[in-house]
């Protein structure tokens, strides 16, 4: 398993991958699919997989930057932003005379493989994956400064000796927008058996037991829930999904489980109205509002005047013709 990250410690663009690799492969054996250990990796295995993946990384890149060199149209913002990003912070070079352990340098590549976990080590394989799969930026780090800036205190410093970031709001904003991912790229990549299209998958992931759930809440009247609304007939089979459910990603989002019920137990939908005029009367007859929350600027006018919050309009419609 694979975690694609695009961020530094320093916000910057530096594209690179966690991998998350069993110390052994699986073999099919009289029927059954069983998993064999192997030996651990060496400094020369190392070495030789950290030459192979610059070998084939720079074999993918030549042509693509062929390609942009021959492009005479300027970069639009957004290059030139990333762009920036990977050239005024480029980390130092490792220090030569300080071995690391199944560590590997070579031409500005690196490789490290020196995290290994026991097997039953299961709060540590989750720590782990929660390190691959963090975000970008930490709240906690990130501070408003007396003169209107903000700060942001890194885990490590930089080469020159910084701890803290001083960042304008619009330099901060156009740091977070290099490091969004394009469309449709996944950061999380699963390989071999791990694979969504291995027919050895089933055989190797455990199946996880359904969750025991309350009961749900007591039926509705035969006036609240009309047949002509319900979304799942039962002479109808749904095809499965893979796609996450509405409310899973409501909890993930807001932190709020829109099923639970005060009493204690499960609510249950038995319809779907997105009809305005039955909404609105429904709303008003338990008395709530019928209309949305007042909308406020996205700007305030006090700061519309102000540098920092002035954009760059003209030079970025000239960047993007």
């Amino acid at each position: 398993m694979t975690f694609v990250q695009r961020f530094g410690s320093a916000l910057n663009l530096n594209v690179h991958f966690h991998a998350v690799i069993p110390d052994g492969v699986w073999i099919r054996d009289e029927g059954t699919v069983r998993f064999l250990p192997l030996p651990g990796p060496t400094e020369e295995d190392v070495q030789e997989v950290l030459r192979r993946i610059e070998r084939r990384v720079r074999a993918l890149l030549e042509p693509r930057l062929e390609a942009a060199r021959d492009d005479a149209r300027p970069p639009d913002a957004l290059a030139a932003s990333q762009a920036e990003s990977v050239i005024t912070m480029r980390g130092t070079p490792p220090d030569a005379a300080k071995p690391n352990r199944l560590a590997a340098y070579h031409q500005g590549f690196s490789l490290h493989a020196g995290v290994h976990l026991h097997a039953n080590d299961r709060q540590g394989l989750a720590h782990l994956c929660g390190y691959g799969a963090r975000p970008p930026l930490t709240q906690e780090r990130l501070f408003l400064l007396p003169d209107g800036k903000l700060g942001y205190r890194m885990k490590r410093s930089l080469g020159d000796g910084r701890e803290v970031l001083v960042l304008e709001p619009c330099e901060l904003l156009r740091r977070l927008a290099t490091l969004v991912p394009p469309p449709r790229a996944h950061l999380v990549r699963y390989h071999g058996v791990f694979a969504p299209a291995s027919t050895w998958r089933a055989e190797v992931i455990p199946v996880v037991p359904e969750p025991a759930q309350p009961p749900t809440c007591p039926e509705p009247t035969a006036a609240a829930a009309s047949p002509t609304q319900d979304p799942e007939p039962a002479t109808v089979r749904r095809q499965p999904d893979s796609r996450i459910p509405w409310r899973d990603l409501l909890l993930r989002v807001f932190r709020e489980d829109v099923l639970a019920c005060p009493c204690g137990a499960r609510r249950k939908v038995v319809a779907f109205i997105d009809e305005r005029s039955v909404i609105e009367q429904i709303l008003g007859h338990l008395g709530l509002p019928t209309t949305g929350p007042p909308t406020a600027p996205a700007r305030l006018r006090a700061h519309r005047e102000s540098p920092q919050w002035r954009d760059d309009v003209p030079e970025l419609q000239q960047s993007l013709r």
